[in-house]
Formats: structure tokens, sequence, C-alpha cells
């Protein structure tokens, strides 16, 4: 069985009254659910939270929670033109955490004390 109960799952497609019934009885599509039962053997072996019907495997994927995204906004002082310089050889820009940045602008010691 691929996926057990517990799981946190995203469903689209047909749902069944039983776990072995011959004929959809409603659709769904793009909910985030859990599997609650599970009938081994049978031709839609998965059902989810709100016992919303049976479902098949292939209607069924595994959750990821998004990537929270995070934004701000800085502004930047030119000194000596390093912006300039940096706009046009941008192969030289390296991205570090701001931990390592303070350190190599000799900022740490001031943080920490």
């Amino acid at each position: 069985m691929k996926f057990k109960i517990g799981d946190k799952v995203k469903i689209n497609g047909d749902l069944y009254v039983s776990s072995n019934a011959m004929k959809p009885v409603s659709k769904v599509s793009n909910k985030v659910t859990y599997i609650t039962r599970v009938a081994k053997g049978s031709k839609h072996p998965y059902n989810t939270t709100g016992d919303l019907g049976w479902m098949d495997e292939s209607s069924i994927k595994l959750y990821k929670e998004p990537t929270p995204v995070y934004e701000c906004e800085i502004e930047l002082t030119d000194k000596d033109g390093l912006i300039d310089y940096l706009k046009t050889h941008k192969e030289k820009i390296v991205m570090i955490d701001s931990e390592e940045l303070k350190k190599v602008l000799g900022l740490w010691e001031q943080v920490k004390h």
C-alpha cells in the first residue's frame, strides 16, 4: 500500500460509496485531507477525513507543505562604487548568511558585546 492511515494527502478524482463499488458517486478536486481508513485488496482502498468516500491510489498524492516565501526590502549605500561594480560583475556576487556577513564586515565583535 502506497499510503497509510494518518498520511496528509491531496485528493483529485472519483469518490465511491464503498471500497468495492462499481460506479463513482461523486468527484473531488484538490482537497487536502488525511487517510483515515485502508481496505487492502479492494478496488478503491483509501478513505479520508470526513468519510468523503473511497478512492483509488491514482487519485491521491502525498501533500507537501508549501515553502514559505520571505521578502524584505533593503537600502544600500554605495560606498566607493561597490554597487556599480557588482552590477557590472555579477559573477562576483556571493550570498552569505547574516552572521557570516557581520564577520566579513567586521561587525561581529560589535554585535556580540
